[in-house]
């Protein structure tokens, strides 16, 4: 009876987590409501006995991937999505897939209800109950399914080189090849000819002749002032 009801409990948790996490239209907010999705199922993991799922859920999903999620939403910005309007048709084809989806989820859950499975091994049985789910598959792991183990983590460690090489940063000795690498072609048709160019700097140039000539006369003025007026 208590299990049936923590079951109903995550059950319900789940169901509206995910619908939290399509709906909401905050990124942040959508990734919270997706932990909670990840934490009830590894309650239906532990409901089971399968207490190595149940961990592994919550590390590399609850708080690993969500995290990582989480992160890319804060550098990116949280902004939220534009609600677009659906067409009249394309709501009812959306409505026809999600119902027949779920009527043959119904199916198959009626279907499975109606079969008799065989029963567990005594002696398997009874040893998961002595050394626990965690102890059973390392042992698999390590032993019977060593080679595929170690094959997928090779995987994994080519996957996080490719992206260490990707985002890597590109340093250079001078400035000049850092130039090379993002110099842009300039348009210069707009630009004006060459003797304009020439033009006004001539034109700048006696403008300031003629500045420094305006300001040794006033200077040459106010000496004179001083020297040929009376003393008293």
């Amino acid at each position: 009876m208590l299990d049936s009801a923590i079951f109903w409990i995550f059950a319900v948790v789940s169901i509206v987590a995910a619908l939290g996490a399509i709906l909401n239209r905050s990124n942040i907010y959508a990734a919270l409501c997706l932990i909670a999705v990840f934490m009830s199922i590894a309650g239906f993991y532990l409901l089971n006995n399968a207490d190595f799922l149940a961990i592994a859920q919550i590390i590399i999903y609850a708080v690993g991937l969500t995290i990582i999620m989480l992160f890319a939403i804060m550098f990116t910005g949280d902004r939220p999505m534009q609600a677009k309007k659906a067409s009249q048709a394309g709501k009812v084809a959306y409505g026809i897939v999600i119902a027949y989806v779920f009527a043959l989820l119904l199916r198959a859950s009626f279907v499975a209800s109606g079969t008799q499975s065989a029963g567990p091994n005594p002696a398997l049985q009874a040893r998961f109950a002595a050394e626990g789910s965690t102890a059973m598959l390392g042992e698999l792991l390590f032993n019977k399914y060593a080679l595929p183990f170690e094959l997928a983590s090779i995987l994994l460690l080519a996957a996080m080189i490719g992206a260490i090489v990707i985002a890597k940063k590109r340093f250079y000795e001078s400035d000049d090849a850092l130039l090379g690498e993002v110099r842009l072609p300039l348009d210069t048709s707009s630009a004006p000819p060459e003797s304009a160019i020439e033009a006004l700097r001539v034109k700048r140039e006696f403008e300031q002749a003629e500045r420094v000539a305006t300001l040794k006369e006033v200077a040459s003025g106010h000496g004179a002032d001083k020297t040929g007026s009376p003393q008293p």
